[in-house]
């Protein structure tokens, strides 16, 4: 590709003449690893995975520059010979041979290769969240490679796009959806790179699909009811996970963000918790009031920290790395078959909007949702700090089963209206 360098590895070169020795066809097919050069400056660079491409060294207006020619699997030898003539011509007419190989370069790259860079670079500084990255470029592998991954970027049509998903239009939608995203974005950046000169053909796809009729699946959620006596079981243990899991409830924040959490993003009091964008699904720093029982379990947690790691809930296995993501899932499913910890922050969405009667902004900004359009959000500067602590405090409450009133419905209901009533009027 344009720019492309070499390693410094590959850049020595050994001291006296350097001798280039002409490839061949059946070479080019079955070359090990590394720089095979062909003469006047092209090379076959064979990566350990197997992968190969042809790359041009040449001198560009007095700076040597490197030019990707394309996949070898496309582009044969020959042709990689006839490329290579015409971009020195231009070099030494004093052209750049930049501008001249872009539609070229579409027509040398594989939708496979063009989906792993993109891949690459969507995720490169993004660490935290390791299974949506997998699963990126493991659903093009499974469902788009086959079909499209040999296939040049400059010649694929809409009706190509069609047969990978037609098959799992209707009988996978959310997975088919996914796809179709995905591949959408492969070719975003192969028109902007100008690989294309006819469009993305995903865009407009979903008109000439049929309609996919089955109702998208939601997180499990368990009926806030019975939080009380899951809550009492975690708190029998100290354990990392069932700490996690009961500093995750209480907060309901998304299992990630607890995950990750570090001494370090919380004041010296443990009274509020400023999670850094990268942390957060909207990539916006958010700030967390905590709540007593929030406050509890890092006390707890801080007894059994250690030097070796800044996180809150280190694995026990190794300190340096967070808990995993199946940890919280399979200890909440061992007390409550079925349900997923992304289902407790739709609990506490259903108590506070049944029990609580909480102000839909107080609760969406509780859960670090947008509330509004991107205008409204943009103006809206007040984070409700003070109202979220006061919802997320009754939560608490509620969860530890420190209300007693609760177990009777009639009454439950009377009391909450009140307390919340007299809560947010308390500041009017």
């Amino acid at each position: 590709m344009d720019g492309f360098s070499f390693p410094e590895s590959e850049r020595r070169v050994k001291s006296g003449p350097h001798v280039e020795k002409k490839l061949n066809a059946a070479f080019v097919r079955k070359a090990g690893p590394g720089r095979h050069a062909d003469g006047g400056g092209l090379y076959l660079k064979v990566d350990p995975s197997g992968a190969r491409r042809w790359i041009l060294r040449t001198v560009v207006r007095g700076r040597r520059r490197d030019f990707g020619l394309g996949s070898a699997s496309l582009v044969s030898l020959a042709e990689a010979r006839e490329k290579a003539f015409e971009l020195r011509r231009i070099a030494r007419s004093g052209g750049n041979p930049k501008v001249r190989t872009r539609e070229d370069e579409g027509k040398a790259t594989t939708f496979e290769e063009l989906a792993r860079q993109v891949h690459e670079r969507k995720f490169k500084d993004n660490a935290n969240n390791g299974k949506h990255i997998a699963q990126w470029i493991r659903t093009l592998e499974t469902y788009a490679f086959p079909a499209l991954g040999n296939l040049a970027v400059s010649e694929i049509h809409q009706d190509d796009i069609e047969v990978v998903l037609d098959p799992i239009w209707t009988s996978k939608p959310e997975t088919a959806r996914r796809v179709l995203q995905r591949i959408s974005a492969v070719f975003d950046f192969a028109c902007g790179r100008g690989y294309r000169t006819t469009g993305n053909p995903a865009t407009g796809i979903l008109g000439s699909m049929r309609p996919q009729r089955q109702k998208p699946e939601h997180f499990a959620a368990m009926d806030y009811h019975d939080l009380p006596e899951l809550m009492k079981k975690l708190a029998s243990s100290q354990v990392v996970g069932a700490l996690a899991l009961r500093f995750t409830i209480l907060t309901a924040l998304r299992s990630g963000s607890v995950r990750f959490a570090e001494w370090g993003h919380f004041d010296e009091a443990l009274t509020e918790w400023t999670i850094p964008g990268r942390l957060m699904k909207t990539g916006n720093e958010f700030v967390v009031p905590m709540t007593k029982h929030a406050r509890e379990v890092l006390l707890t947690a801080r007894e059994h920290r250690t030097n070796a790691s800044p996180l809150i809930f280190p694995s026990p296995s190794n300190p340096k790395k967070p808990i995993s993501e199946n940890t919280m899932r399979k200890l909440l499913q061992s007390h409550v078959p079925g349900v997923t910890v992304h289902g407790m922050r739709a609990a506490f969405r259903t108590w506070a909007r049944e029990d609580a009667i909480a102000p839909d902004d107080v609760a969406e900004m509780v859960l670090a949702h947008a509330i509004g359009s991107k205008t409204v959000q943009a103006y809206n500067r007040a984070k409700l700090v003070h109202e979220r602590h006061k919802l997320l405090e009754l939560w608490g409450m509620w969860a530890m089963g420190e209300l007693e009133l609760y177990a009777d419905p009639v009454k439950r209901t009377s009391e909450v209206n009140r307390r919340t009533i007299q809560m947010f009027a308390e500041d009017d």
